[in-house]
Formats: C-alpha cells, sequence, structure tokens
C-alpha cells in the first residue's frame, strides 16, 4: 500500500512526467525510425558459401605471396610452404596454381592460362619498349562449374602474374563472428536516434535541476522567515520565470499579513496606553475610600489591571523592536533579579538559590530586557513552589540560564503551549498568562532558544539559551 501511494505521488513530479513523456517519445520514434524501417529491408547474407569462401581466401593469400616476393624476395618463403595452399592440394589432387614474380616462378604446375590469354605476348612488348610509365593489368576468369579459374597479370617495370586452375572442394576457413542481428539493427537504424533522444533528454534534465535547486533555495529562505518579523520577502531574482508568479504571490500575502499584523499591534499598544490613564485615575480615587473589605477587593482588581496592561505594553514594544543595543552578563543578571525577588521568595517561604559554572558570560543584548525575562521566569516557579521548598537558577557555560522549581510541573500540557499569550497550564490560577510570552518575545529578540520540561523528581524546568 505504502508504495502504491509513493508511486501516486509520482504522478505530480515534473520530473517523472519528463520520464514518462521522454519513454513515449522513444517508443514511438523506435517504431518509426527503427522497426519499420527494418520490416522493408531485405535480410543480408550473413555467411558465404564455403566453396565460395575457399575461393576468395585463395585469391588473397596468392595476390599477398605475390606482392611479397616483389618488396621482400630474400625473407619471402616459398608459397608451396603455406599451410592454406597444402589444404586445399590435399583436398583438390588436380589443383594447379602457378605464381610468377619477375623471372622467378612458383607453384606446382605450368602456366596454361598464361600463354591461352596471350600474356606471354604483352611480357614480350613491354621488354621491346622498355618504358616503367607503360603498364598493362588484366583478370582473366573461366567459369567451370560451382568455382572459376582464375588468372591475373600485371606489368610495368616487372611482371606480376598468379593463375590457378581446378579447385573443386572447399576448405574450412575459420571465419570471424560477423555483426549479429541486434548490432545490425541498433547501428544502421537507431544509434542516431537514440543518441538525440538520450541528448535532449540530458539537456532537460540539467534545466530542471538547476531549476529545482532555486526553488529548493526559496522554499530555504521561506521556512526562515519570522513570523514575527515579516519585514523580508522571498528573492525574485534568478527565479525561473514558471516560478516567478507563485514567488509574487507569497510576497504579497506577506505584506497583507505584515500590515494586517502592525495594525494589530497599533490597536493593541494604543488600546493599552489609553487603558493605563483610566486605571491610575481610579485606582487614585479608590484609594481615597474608607478603609475595608470591598476597598481592598477593588485595589485589587484594579492593580492585576493595571499589571496586565504594563504586560500587554511590554510584548508589543519587545514585539516591534528588530534589534538589541549593549552587552550583558548573564552571571550579573541572574544575581541581580536574585536579590529583586528575595522579598516575594520570603513571603512565599520559598528560597532562592544561584549556580554559576562561570564568573561571567557576556553576550550582546538589553540587560533591561534579559533581566526582565530571567525575573518572569523566577516570578513563574516562586509561584508554583510549595512553602518549604527551594528554586534553584543555574547559568552554565554555554549561556543556558534554567530556574528548577519543585512545584506540580507542566502536566500534560505541551511546553510549546507554554509561551504563547493566555496560556496558563492550571486552570483558576491567578494571572494571564503573559509571563512566560514575554520571555519568549525576548528569547526571539536575541536570537536565543527557550524550553520547558518535567523533571523526573517533581517540579518543573525552565531553560532559556543565549549565544555569546
Amino acid at each position: 500500500m505504502g508504495l502504491f501511494l509513493r508511486i501516486l505521488a509520482w504522478r505530480k513530479s515534473m520530473f517523472a512526467q519528463m520520464l514518462v513523456l521522454t519513454a513515449i517519445f522513444l517508443g514511438w520514434g523506435a517504431y518509426a525510425f527503427v522497426i519499420r524501417p527494418l520490416a522493408d529491408l531485405p535480410v543480408p547474407a550473413m555467411t558465404r558459401p564455403p566453396l565460395q569462401a575457399t575461393e576468395d581466401e585463395l585469391r588473397s593469400t596468392l595476390y599477398q605471396f605475390m606482392v611479397a616476393a616483389r618488396d621482400d624476395p630474400t625473407d619471402t618463403p616459398d608459397i608451396a610452404q603455406d599451410d592454406f595452399i597444402r589444404q586445399i592440394e590435399e583436398r583438390n589432387p588436380r589443383f594447379r596454381f602457378y605464381v610468377r614474380v619477375g623471372d622467378r616462378a612458383f607453384g606446382n604446375g605450368a602456366p596454361a592460362l598464361f600463354r591461352q590469354f596471350r600474356f606471354d605476348q604483352f611480357e614480350r612488348l613491354h621488354r621491346s619498349i622498355n618504358d616503367p610509365a607503360i603498364c598493362s593489368q588484366s583478370e582473366k576468369i573461366i567459369k567451370r562449374g560451382p568455382t572459376d579459374d582464375f588468372a591475373t597479370f600485371r606489368m610495368c617495370d616487372h611482371l606480376s602474374y598468379f593463375e590457378y586452375r581446378n579447385l573443386r572442394y572447399p576448405v574450412v576457413i575459420e571465419q570471424g563472428a560477423g555483426p549479429t542481428v541486434r548490432q545490425i539493427w541498433f547501428w544502421a537504424f537507431s544509434g542516431n536516434f537514440l543518441l538525440a533522444a538520450g541528448g535532449v533528454f540530458l539537456i532537460f534534465a540539467v534545466i530542471f535541476v538547476a531549476h529545482m535547486l532555486s526553488i529548493r533555495r526559496v522554499a530555504k529562505l521561506a521556512r526562515s522567515i519570522d513570523p514575527q518579523r515579516l519585514d523580508s520577502t522571498l528573492p525574485e531574482k534568478g527565479v525561473a520565470t514558471e516560478i516567478l508568479p507563485l514567488v509574487r504571490a507569497v510576497n504579497h500575502l506577506i505584506g497583507q499579513v505584515n500590515a494586517e499584523q502592525r495594525r494589530s499591534t497599533f490597536f493593541l499598544s494604543a488600546a493599552a496606553h489609553e487603558m493605563r490613564t483610566p486605571l491610575a485615575v481610579l485606582r487614585t480615587r479608590l484609594e481615597l475610600m474608607e478603609d475595608g473589605p470591598q476597598k481592598d477587593k477593588l485595589v485589587g482588581d484594579v492593580r492585576r489591571l493595571i499589571r496586565l496592561v504594563n504586560q500587554l505594553l511590554t510584548l508589543m514594544s519587545i514585539g516591534n523592536r528588530r534589534d538589541v543595543t549593549g552587552f550583558t552578563d548573564l552571571v550579573a543578571s541572574t544575581t541581580k533579579v536574585i536579590e529583586d525577588r528575595s522579598v516575594p521568595a520570603e513571603q512565599s517561604d520559598v528560597t532562592l538559590v544561584i549556580v554559576s559554572e562561570v564568573e561571567s558570560f557576556e553576550i550582546p543584548g538589553d540587560a533591561t530586557l534579559i533581566e526582565s525575562a530571567i525575573a518572569n521566569l523566577v516570578d513563574n516557579a516562586i509561584s508554583f513552589a510549595p512553602a518549604g521548598t527551594t528554586v534553584r537558577l543555574s547559568v552554565g557555560r554555554d549561556g543556558r540560564i534554567t530556574v528548577r522549581d519543585h512545584g506540580p510541573g507542566l502536566g500534560d500540557m505541551d511546553p510549546e503551549d507554554l509561551f504563547e499569550p493566555f496560556a496558563r497550564p492550571v486552570s483558576g490560577r491567578r494571572g494571564y498568562g503573559l509571563g512566560l510570552a514575554i520571555v519568549a518575545a525576548i528569547v526571539r529578540l536575541h536570537g536565543g532558544t527557550r524550553a520547558a520540561r518535567n523533571v523526573a523528581d517533581g517540579g518543573a524546568e525552565f531553560s532559556v539559551t543565549f549565544a555569546a
């Protein structure tokens, strides 16, 4: 089933479609340019009759000996010693041959055809003229049934002549393996076609791979875009014309989302700013009321609203920033947060402990924001830690700050959801769930990472990492 689904998925691949079209084109081309022309051709004779092959080999042997005896008369062995000639004589007792090179004669018989065709007269005429520039050449064939009697004459500066008679029985000759039918088919008909089709496919494949690399580059850039920072778009330069409309549509969508995000951020920021003044006035008027349970309750509600507004303003301001300036020592910032949070920790009967693997760890960043992130983690741990327990802070050599408590832990909630605005792991707990969202925004602004997990022996551990 999985293989079938993968095959179905390949139908949508441009490369798979190109392979299918190439296969169809090759099939049509093979039929049109190979199979049909081959069917119309006569089948060539692949082998010669044995007697004809023997006669052809005999003429070749006698001719090669005649040339060798003319060019190198001293080192050329006698033709009578040739194995092929001996085999012919054994098979044909009446076989006679005669070879003459200049004044030297070879063979097992007299030159009967030499006088019959009056080559002797040509020889005397040439000798009387004595001019090497004048040449004579002739071949004579006498039909004798399945084979021929044969004579060849040539004379310029000297005589070259051979003849043979009475060849009736063939000699077995080891012939080299000729081309197969498949080889003849391929090289005679399909070679050029397959070469052209393969070249065209290779060109298309190179172009396709180049465009695929371009598409993968654009996809990689698209995955790297921060949803909180939509001020960058996908590059249009170097993108294939067919993909360019899609890239432009995505860039248009990014612009629209960025504009909508800015409007929402501006609205929330403006609303929070506008709420601060009425809340401050309301708190002042409540302070003027007579003391009592109702007054304390109303003042507490107003304080929580003011804290909510301040947290929203902080979150909005962090989200609108694009970079940070200055340098911060993580060890010093963590120590300062411990000192600032000592009073609320004592009120909750919680002990704050700091352990650092380094004396200092300096990073590029905003000290106020980093201290705010650490403070939110500490406040969160104090609020969950049972009375009489310890909240442990540690600074690692890699710039990792860890806050460990012994509270109820994260439960079944996804740790990633904890860093979203208004997310609260425990229902009915006081607060608005913006502390960890502020931590995530500060860490993202500084290019760091954050994580949360349950600890095996109880409690939770939150960590943020900043690169040096």
